[in-house]
C-alpha cells in the first residue's frame, strides 16, 4: 500500500465505537464469526494462505492513523493464527482486544474443531467478513476488487459540498424529533460492573425455520423477514424492560441498510452500510402485528424524505472530525444514549462458505460487538436454510437468567407470533 487509504463514513463510525468501547474498559468494536468444522485444520496451511492474502491486500497490514484525517496507514504487523487446547477459552477470546493501533486488524483462533475469526469492524462489515473468511479457506475463490470507495451507484449523492451540508443538517433535524421522547436503555439503568460481553446463540431446525418464514410472509408480506425479526425482538425488548422496571419514553433502534448492489461483494475492505434510526413508543409494542406497520411506515418515510441520503452525507462529514468529538456528539444528541438495541440481519450467509480448508462447516455463528449503553444487541442470519440469532449483552446489564429468558421468549415469539 504505497499511500494511506481514507476511511468512509461508516468505517469512521465503527472506529468511533471502538474508541468508545475501549474508553469504557471493553475489548473494542471487534466482531467474530465462529465455525464448527467437521475436522481439525492445519494452522500452518492457514498461515500460508493468510500471508498470500496480505500480499495481495496490503490494507491488512495497516493501522488507523492518528490525527484529523481518518485513514489507514501501512504497518508490518502480520495476522496471527493461534491454537488453543481449552474449549472454555471461547468467551475469553470474544473479550480479548485486537491491537489495531499496531496493525492487528484480524485474528484466527483454532480451538479443537472450532475456528474463530475476529476482525475489527472498522475494516469491513459482516458480509465482507463472510467472503474474506471464505477466501481464507479456499484459494480457488476469485477475490473481488479490494476498493476503498464509499460509493456505489445506489449511494451517490447529487450536488456539491454545500448540498451535502444540507443533507447532513436534515439528519440532525431528525435527531431533534427523537429528543421529544428520549430513550432510556437497560445499559443506562444497569451500568455493567464487569467490562465483559457475553453471548448466546439460538439455532432453529429446518422445519422451524420454514415455519418462521411462513409467519413472516403472513404478517409482513413477501421478503419481509427482517421486519418480522425486528418486530419480534422489539416486543421482547419491551417486555424485558417491563420486567426490569426500566421505564422509557421510547425505543430507538438503528436499522442497517446495505449500500452494495444486490449480489455484489466489492469493495471488500469497507463498511458498505449506513443506518436509519427508527423510534418506537411503548403503546406500539403490544403485538408483533401492531409493530410491523410502524416499522414499514417509518422505513417508507425515511426513503421518501431523503433520510438515507442524509445519513450518507453525515458519514462524509464526520471523517473530518476527531473521534472523541464525534462520539461526544453522538451521545449528546440523546443525552448519553446511543440507542435502545443494536439490531442486525445479515440474511443468507455467503454461499461460498460451504467448506473451510477442505473441512465441512457444520455450524456458523455471527457474534457482533455492541456498545454499553445500551449493552444489548441481536443479529439474525440464515445458514443452509436454518435461521439463527445471536444475543450479545454486557455482563451486568442482563443476568444469565434474563438472557436465557429473552432467548427462550424470542424463539417462541418467532414460532408463535
Amino acid at each position: 500500500m504505497s499511500k494511506s487509504l481514507r476511511h468512509n463514513g461508516c468505517d469512521t463510525l465503527m472506529l468511533g465505537f471502538d474508541h468508545e468501547l475501549r474508553r469504557r474498559g471493553f475489548a473494542g468494536n471487534s466482531c467474530q464469526i465462529v465455525l464448527e468444522l467437521s475436522e481439525k485444520i492445519d494452522p500452518a496451511k492457514l498461515e500460508q494462505r493468510l500471508a498470500k492474502l496480505v500480499r495481495e491486500n496490503p490494507i491488512l497490514q495497516s493501522r488507523p492513523a492518528r490525527g484529523l484525517r481518518q485513514r489507514w496507514k501501512p504497518t508490518k504487523t502480520m495476522a496471527r493464527v493461534r491454537v488453543h487446547a481449552d474449549a472454555k477459552i471461547l468467551e475469553e477470546l470474544f473479550n480479548e482486544s485486537l491491537d489495531i493501533h499496531r496493525g492487528e486488524l484480524i485474528r484466527f483462533d483454532i480451538v479443537g474443531h472450532k475456528l474463530i475469526f475476529t476482525w475489527t469492524h472498522a475494516l469491513m462489515d459482516a458480509k465482507s467478513a463472510e467472503y474474506f473468511l471464505a477466501l481464507a479457506g479456499d484459494e480457488q475463490l476469485p477475490a473481488p476488487e479490494a476498493g476503498q470507495d464509499w460509493y456505489t451507484e445506489r449511494a451517490k449523492l447529487a450536488g456539491n459540498f454545500r448540498a451535502r451540508i444540507r443533507h447532513a443538517w436534515q439528519s440532525l433535524e431528525r435527531m431533534d424529533e427523537f429528543k421529544r421522547a428520549l430513550p432510556i436503555s437497560l445499559g443506562t439503568k444497569r451500568p455493567p460492573a464487569a467490562k465483559k460481553m457475553k453471548y448466546k446463540i439460538a439455532a432453529f431446525s429446518p422445519e422451524d425455520s420454514a415455519l418462521i418464514r411462513k409467519n413472516s410472509a403472513r404478517l409482513c408480506g413477501f421478503l419481509g423477514e427482517t421486519n418480522f425479526h425486528l418486530a419480534a425482538a422489539l416486543l421482547e425488548l419491551h417486555r424485558l424492560h417491563q420486567r426490569a422496571g426500566c421505564e422509557t419514553a421510547s425505543y430507538i433502534v438503528p436499522i442497517p441498510v446495505s449500500l452494495r448492489p444486490k449480489g455484489a461483494r466489492a469493495p471488500l475492505f469497507s463498511n458498505q452500510i449506513t443506518m436509519i434510526l427508527q423510534q418506537f413508543f411503548p403503546n406500539q409494542l403490544e403485538t408483533v402485528g401492531q409493530i410491523v406497520p410502524a416499522i414499514k411506515t417509518q422505513r417508507a418515510e425515511s426513503l421518501r424524505d431523503g433520510y438515507l441520503d442524509a445519513t450518507i452525507a453525515m458519514g462524509h462529514l464526520i471523517r473530518a472530525l476527531p473521534l472523541r468529538l464525534y462520539m461526544w456528539m453522538v451521545k449528546h444528541e440523546l443525552r448519553g444514549e446511543i440507542c435502545s438495541l443494536f439490531f442486525g440481519d445479515t440474511s443468507t450467509v455467503d454461499p461460498a462458505l460451504e467448506k473451510f480448508s477442505g473441512a465441512d462447516i457444520k455450524t456458523f455463528a455471527h457474534v457482533p460487538a455492541i456498545t454499553a449503553p445500551p449493552g444489548i444487541g441481536i443479529v439474525f442470519y440464515l445458514f443452509r436454510n436454518q435461521l439463527n440469532f445471536t444475543l450479545v449483552h454486557a455482563e451486568g446489564t442482563l443476568s444469565e437468567n434474563e438472557a436465557d429468558e429473552f432467548v427462550r421468549n424470542l424463539r417462541q415469539r418467532l414460532l408463535n407470533p
